[in-house]
């Protein structure tokens, strides 16, 4: 028999999972599977219980936002490489950037129609890991990289996207840059950068900034990393801005690089997000990349 384990994060997306909860739980047991429910109550539970009941898992089945499949995955890289099972994602956030990668539909119920079986098709995806935490795509530092976990919980419940928008607007007048030597595969920069990504996917920011799918690949062992200058002005500072939003990359203030590891050195301490969540701060911090670490559904043949 195969064995599930379901991870459930009731507060994420206005608390919609007990919309979808009883669909969900009589697609896993339709067929024949052994589940078993784990509920978060705070932050970390997630990775807690993937490490906890994992082992001997044929998957873990998990329902929240960015952020909660930040931890399951950050759970299964506690867990030797050969006692992971794979992940199924309904995905229940208010940006959802890594359903956008794996093309995973937003609606869950949509999501829940593609469960199928642990035996199906899968996609092995690289884990990146920033000091000792993990991250499923992206790590980020600068202006507005915050706003995922600065905004209250509550105004994202009520109001969705659009309270990011109001908190990020309210940074505008507090944007500040942070002097930094990065070094990569391939060489170093060293300037004044405004924010920048590392990352693992094709869209970031809830759809703000998408790259070319010709130019990632989820399991290659490469980051994506996009780095802003300082602009000398407002005029520059909203031209560089267009610039991300059309995806144009090679300007004189935008750099993206592909390289398997990067460390960054500020002259202070500077504070990251991991997958939209708090990711600490740091005035020195090594990025690498775990190639093809863990597995997720990606199709309804699974």
């Amino acid at each position: 028999m195969e064995r599930t384990l379901l991870i459930v994060n009731p507060v994420s997306g206005k608390g919609r999972v007990k919309n979808i909860l009883m669909d969900l739980l009589s697609a896993l047991c339709s067929g024949g599977e052994s589940v078993s429910v784990c509920v978060t109550e705070k932050r970390g539970d997630a990775s807690d219980f993937v490490e906890k009941y994992g082992a001997g898992m044929s998957r873990v089945v998990c329902t929240g936002g960015d952020g909660t499949l930040n931890e399951v995955i950050s759970g299964l890289m506690r867990m030797e490489p050969e006692q992971r099972p794979a992940i199924s994602y309904i995905p229940l956030g208010t940006t959802n950037d890594m359903a956008t990668s794996l093309s995973i539909p937003k609606d869950p119920k949509d999501a829940i129609t593609q469960l199928g079986g642990s035996a199906g098709e899968h996609r092995l995806l690289d884990v990146g890991q920033l000091g000792r935490d993990y991250f499923g795509y992206v790590a980020a530092f600068g202006a507005f990289t915050d706003v995922p976990f600065t905004t209250p919980q509550a105004a994202k419940n009520t109001w969705g996207y659009l309270a990011y928008l109001t908190e990020a607007l309210g940074q505008l007048t507090d944007i500040t840059a942070h002097h930094a030597r990065v070094n990569y595969d391939d060489g170093y920069i060293e300037g004044d950068l405004l924010f920048g990504f590392v990352t693992n996917s094709l869209t970031v920011a809830g759809g703000i900034v998408k790259f070319d799918e010709s130019n990632v690949q989820l399991d290659d062992g490469l980051f994506e990393v996009l780095l802003i200058r300082k602009p000398r002005n407002i005029a520059e500072l909203n031209n560089t801005l267009s610039n991300i939003l059309k995806r144009n990359f090679t300007t004189e203030n935008v750099t993206l690089l592909h390289t398997s590891s990067i460390s960054f050195q500020f002259d202070s301490p500077v504070q990251w997000t991991r997958d939209g969540e708090d990711g600490g701060v740091y005035r020195s911090v090594d990025v690498i990349n775990h190639s093809r670490a863990v597995r997720i559904s990606v199709r309804g043949s699974i």
